[in-house]
């Protein structure tokens, strides 16, 4: 659950050599992954407003959950559980929008270690036992969230950047898809 800072000492092609301060988590790839629903009749998502201690205050988010090797036998059961703790949801189907080119997930943020993978999940269900979330976490459910209303929270800034990437894929799917 700790953040490490691992010093990167790199020698450009032009024989500089900066030292760069990484942060992460020391497990290995991928970190963690994200969720974005959609629901095919409502034409709606679920987000979640959320407390984002590293700025002291609430954004969107999709869902989205570290992927523990303890608990979770594959990045998709991490997605399944957190979907379940976090939006109260569960079943639908399942796509992961990982590129193929990136295996160990897509990076989280220029100075950080941390991948994840990104999961559109169509037509989830309510999902009246759910599992427990996290004694930290601080989450309201935004249930039916017009695609509309989501491009505006991103242009705004108040999404949290995985967020962002998820849901610009998830469109590309569901546009691609004819499913928007």
């Amino acid at each position: 659950r700790f953040i490490t800072v691992w010093n990167r000492q790199t020698q450009f092609s032009d024989g500089r050599v900066i030292e760069w301060d990484v942060v992460g988590h020391d497990t290995p790839y991928p970190t963690f992954v994200t969720v974005f629903t959609f629901d095919t009749v409502t034409k709606t998502t679920c987000l979640l407003k959320e407390y984002a201690q590293g700025t002291n205050e609430i954004k969107y988010t999709c869902v989205a959950g570290s992927y523990d090797r303890r608990k979770h036998s594959s990045p998709l059961e991490t997605a399944q559980h957190e979907l379940s703790e976090e939006a109260r949801l569960h079943q639908g189907r399942w796509i992961s929008l990982l590129p193929e080119d990136q295996p160990d997930g897509i990076s989280e943020l220029k100075w950080g270690k941390n991948r994840f993978i990104p999961y559109l999940c169509i037509d989830p269900q309510p999902d009246h036992q759910p599992l427990a979330r996290d004694a930290e976490e601080c989450i309201q459910v935004c249930p039916t969230v017009s695609i509309e209303d989501i491009k505006s929270f991103i242009m705004r800034g108040h999404v949290m950047l995985p967020s962002v990437q998820t849901a610009w894929m998830a469109l590309t799917y569901l546009t691609d898809h004819d499913l928007l």
